[in-house]
């Protein structure tokens, strides 16, 4: 249940569609430079306005209030104690059971405070709120240097905690190097710092794969030089007729870039309209395809189909190993069904759009196969369905950055069937 509450709040917080409705509601927050931040953990449930309609972004925030959405933001269950562990945290006020569960994680040391004495409607300071997110997700550093020129300030104990937070941008500082470590915190720097805080929670789940139509040289001229400088391996899906043809590409660099561990897959023989043909005549594409591909000694396992199936031609599944489309732009999501692998087609993408899908499939830990047509670059002509070789490194810079896997086809079905 943790598991499935913490993605729900990953995706929400990244990928909400009305991603500031919320926000724009609230009186107070309009022109404030937390806004984005703030419409995203009011989406999300996890902090929100007070009943007059307004945010206050510049009040402080209680060592309670940030506990509950600590608690809220990593999914974890509530775990009340029967006997309350702070004198001054009583069993019937709302906060008693967010921090009780704090306790339970690890994140509230009780030990840390005197005489057991919480103090849960005091304002936290930014060494307590940075102590906390590194604890919830088990950061240490042994260290006594904390990054920041006023660190001397902090106990030696609990440096580690600071470094470890300032290292993985959960929080910052300020330009002229201070952390100010015993100032309270704000509603609004409570927002950016969860923000952060949930994308550091789903940080390196999840699977990205790039594939590669109608066996283009540009692919071989503007691309693989790309996915090389990463060590990033690619999908090649070629009609086979035309492979080795003038204007496409040839069998040796297919094999070249598989030697670098791209794959290749069909598109069929022809790139007919399957849906128009008669039985004999889908059985002869993908024979003739899966045949070619096999005496070629390429890989030869997986399929994409050349034009709109309601459903993936079952025919398909006595020939290859899945069938993929990529018409509906969505993400596959465990348990994923390998007849009908979702594509998501590039087509001259922003960079913003390329970066909300990345988030949303680091938070659903899922795995998105791009696809797309021609890489240009420079003064080349591009056409509807290809992206500008910039654009492609944008892509792999933004997967390197979030730490993704990239996998070919035959590889992502290995890894989410749990092989």
């Amino acid at each position: 249940m943790k598991k499935y509450l913490f993605i729900l709040l990953l995706i929400l917080v990244f990928l909400c569609p009305g991603q500031n409705a919320f926000a724009q509601t609230l009186t107070d927050v309009q022109d404030h430079w937390a806004k984005g931040y703030i419409g995203q953990l009011v989406d999300a449930g996890v902090i929100s306005g007070y009943p007059d309609g307004a945010f206050r972004p510049e009040s402080s925030i209680t060592r309670a209030e940030f506990i509950k959405t600590l608690v809220v933001s990593r999914g974890l269950p509530l775990k009340p104690r029967v006997n309350p562990t702070f004198a001054d945290v009583e069993t019937d006020h709302w906060h008693y059971p967010y921090i009780e569960t704090a306790v339970a994680a690890g994140i509230i040391v009780p030990g840390d405070y005197i005489q057991f004495t919480f103090d849960p409607d005091e304002p936290i300071t930014r060494v307590e709120a940075a102590i906390f997110l590194s604890r919830s997700l088990d950061l240490i550093e042994e260290s006594a240097y904390t990054g920041f020129d006023d660190g001397y300030q902090i106990p030696q104990e609990f440096r580690g905690y600071i470094r470890a937070a300032k290292e993985r941008g959960l929080i910052t500082g300020y330009p002229d190097g201070t952390f100010k470590p015993w100032n309270p915190i704000t509603r609004a720097e409570t927002c950016k710092i969860l923000v952060c805080y949930m994308y550091e929670q789903g940080k390196g789940k999840g699977l990205v794969t790039l594939s590669y139509d109608h066996q283009l040289p540009s692919v071989y001229e503007n691309a693989f030089s790309v996915h090389k400088a990463y060590g990033y391996p690619g999908v090649n899906y070629v009609c086979t007729s035309s492979v080795g043809s003038e204007g496409n590409m040839t069998v040796k660099q297919l094999k070249e870039m598989e030697s670098a561990g791209w794959e290749t897959a069909s598109h069929s023989a022809n790139h007919l309209h399957f849906k128009d043909l008669e039985v004999k005549d889908i059985r002869n594409q993908l024979e003739r395809s899966k045949l070619w591909l096999e005496q070629q000694g390429l890989t030869s396992e997986n399929f994409a189909y050349p034009f709109r199936f309601i459903t993936p031609n079952p025919l398909v599944l006595e020939y290859y190993n899945s069938g993929a489309t990529s018409y509906d732009k969505e993400i596959n999501i465990r348990p994923v069904n390998p007849n009908k692998l979702n594509r998501y087609y590039l087509q001259d993408p922003g960079r913003e759009e390329i970066k909300a899908v990345l988030d949303k499939t680091v938070a659903e830990g899922g795995w998105v196969i791009f696809h797309t047509h021609n890489v240009y670059k420079g003064s080349q002509k591009p056409d509807s369905k290809s992206i500008n070789q910039d654009t492609l490194q944008f892509l792999l810079d933004e997967v390197a950055r979030r730490n993704i896997q990239v996998v070919t086809v035959k590889q992502g079905l290995q890894i989410v069937a749990g092989k």
